[in-house]
């Protein structure tokens, strides 16, 4: 049961990432979304996993794949932010 609402609730932030990255327009804002939806969502996703597995020993890989996305999904997210700050992405928004 806790694991259905914790995939859930992941799947919830998932569609709301999605729906504001469709919705948006300035680049930053769609960074916003995916970048906080992706943590959320996927993170609470991989848990309902690991808690619907019941703590097995498969879990390590799991928790190893928890890890990598909560380390590199800030660092791409501004990586990508970035590289439109210095092309000046995002006048063109401004002025229309």
């Amino acid at each position: 049961m806790i694991s259905n609402v914790l995939i859930g609730i992941g799947l919830f932030f998932v569609v709301i990432g999605t729906i504001g990255i469709l919705r948006f327009r300035d680049v930053y804002s769609r960074l916003q979304a995916s970048g906080v939806s992706d943590n959320a969502g996927l993170g609470l996703i991989l848990i309902g996993l690991i808690v619907r597995s019941g703590f097995s020993s498969d879990d390590l890989k799991l928790w190893l794949l928890l890890f990598l996305l909560l380390l590199t999904n800030p660092i791409i997210t501004h990586s990508i932010a970035k590289s439109a700050f210095v092309m000046r992405h995002g006048r063109e928004d401004d002025v229309k």
